[in-house]
């Protein structure tokens, strides 16, 4: 967005010049205004004060000739200096490993991202703003919530197994819930049973592809997700979103996503505990939102030996209270077969701590991405102007969502609801609160640092799983034949011993 009202920088949008591509991942999951420079044009460098680069791979004194005596240019390096690790690179590492919680006496394991997207995007925004801010500048984003909400909820059910009886029992004790739930359904569990998918009609339900795998292989991916997309859209279910089975993200799976237009994806091996993103591919951004998940469902607990749901139920409270309370996405998720279905103390502590929490949207994945992905597209910028004041003006003016500014002054913060394509603010009038920025929140789990075993590494290398029909494994590939060869031995041995 160009600033043609005023003939100084404006303060407003930041301006991006060669700087890691999770730089611009995360101030856009934080609503800031920013804009990346591919012609350093002295008109270009005009629509912002602040020009942001990166010391590792452009010196300082290369940007000399290009800035005015008005501008501020900021090295990120120097944020990155401050970290153990790079967290840029970190920001778009889609590998996974395997972490675990404490619980009590006990751990919980699960696979999940590598590396904790939340707590490094808080970091590294804190260390930008106050760079922005000690340089006389203003640091303001739209507020990650539709006005006036402070905070979202809601609730992920996975469908796996074929047991409708504990999915209606699961469904008596959603009901509190059940205007921010989001089913994701195998249609290999459901496809046979009518009355869970004629309910399902009148909630969100979304797809956990057909056979409860995610293959190494595209084109299986795409029978697998086009299987289910066809069952689903013959009950009236139109999705556009997906959860992928032991939250496995693959840029593959991404690409089969994408062709179908799936608006959103919810994989926890690429990111948790955090606010929407769109991933990064190695050479541009997806066009699939990803929607992060607190990875520890139920079904860990029973792992750990702890079967209690009283038990699983004050745990997930807690972290979904700790969550509201710093102002951040609150997602939980569950199984509803063989586990929720028989644990009702868990959906009913769920519900009691969003009802205690105050401004707080309880929204669907499906309502959440559409909100997610407008707010995307706003474009914005903030004029400085001599009296103290700032003008506000938004470009493609848009009223779909109500929408709110939120100005960040040290450790306080204040808001303000937007009321028009432009606006003027002055700073000085806005009452300010105490800002914890995620202060309150758990720590992220703790990486188990092991070596794969062989037998894993087979596993892995043949895509080994036990889901997929015999007669439907293909043989195009030597993995799939392995696979297929090794599944229909195991079928024999079973046979014979049966016999």
């Amino acid at each position: 967005m160009r600033n043609s009202y005023s003939p100084s920088p404006a303060a407003l949008p930041l301006l991006l010049w060669k700087t890691p591509p999770g730089l611009e991942q995360i101030l856009a999951q934080e609503g800031v205004p920013y804009e990346v420079v591919r012609d350093p044009h002295p008109f270009v460098l005009r629509g912002g004060r602040f020009v942001v680069f990166d010391g590792r791979t452009t010196p300082r004194a290369a940007l000399a000739s290009m800035l005015t005596a008005e501008h501020v240019a900021i090295d990120v390096d120097a944020i990155r200096r401050e970290e153990a690790e790079d967290p840029f690179a970190a920001l778009i590492d889609t590998r996974a490993a395997r972490a675990s919680w404490p619980v009590g006496f006990h751990r919980v394991s699960e696979r999940v991202a590598r590396r904790p997207r939340g707590t490094i995007r808080r970091r590294v925004i804190d260390r930008l703003r106050h760079a922005v801010t000690a340089s006389g500048g203003v640091w303001i984003r739209l507020a990650p919530f539709p006005y006036p909400y402070r905070s979202a909820f809601s609730f992920r059910a996975d469908l796996d197994e074929p047991v409708p009886h504990d999915y209606f029992r699961f469904a008596e004790a959603r009901e509190p819930l059940a205007d921010c739930c989001t089913h994701f359904v195998s249609t290999h569990a459901y496809s046979q049973h009518p009355a869970v998918l004629r309910d399902l009609v009148d909630h969100d339900a979304q797809s956990h592809g057909h056979f409860h795998h995610v293959y190494r292989d595209a084109e299986a991916n795409r029978i697998n997700l086009e299987r289910a997309h066809r069952i689903l859209a013959g009950w009236g279910i139109e999705a556009s979103g997906f959860a992928a089975p032991h939250g496995r993200w693959s840029a593959g799976l991404d690409d089969v996503l994408e062709d179908f237009g799936y608006r959103y994806s919810s994989d926890f091996q690429l990111g948790y505990d955090d606010y929407p993103f769109f991933p990064w591919k190695g050479d541009r951004f997806s066009r699939v939102l990803q929607i992060p998940v607190h990875p520890v469902c139920e079904g860990l607990f029973v792992e750990a030996g702890i079967g209690d749901g009283q038990a699983v139920g004050d745990y997930l409270a807690a972290v979904v209270e700790a969550r509201l309370s710093a102002g951040e996405l609150a997602v939980a998720y569950g199984h509803p077969e063989r586990r929720l279905g028989r644990m009702p103390e868990v959906m009913a502590a769920l519900a009691r701590v969003v009802d205690q929490s105050s401004l707080v949207w309880r929204a669907t994945f499906t309502s959440i991405a559409r909100w997610w992905r407008w707010r995307a597209e706003r474009q914005w910028l903030a004029i400085s102007r001599e009296d103290g004041r700032l003008d506000l003006q938004f470009a493609e003016w848009d009223d779909e969502y109500p929408m709110a500014l939120e100005v960040h002054r040290g450790e306080f913060r204040g808001s303000i609801p937007v009321t028009g394509p432009r606006m003027t603010l002055s700073l000085g009038s806005l009452v300010y609160e105490r800002s914890d920025d995620g202060a309150g929140l758990p720590e992220p789990p703790t990486i188990e640092r092991r070596t794969p075993s062989l037998r894993d590494a087979v596993r892995t290398a043949i895509d080994w799983e036990t889901v997929t029909p015999l007669g439907e494994i293909p043989t195009t590939t030597l993995p799939n034949r392995v696979k297929r060869g090794l599944r229909w031995w195991k079928h024999r041995r079973g046979r014979a011993r049966a016999s």
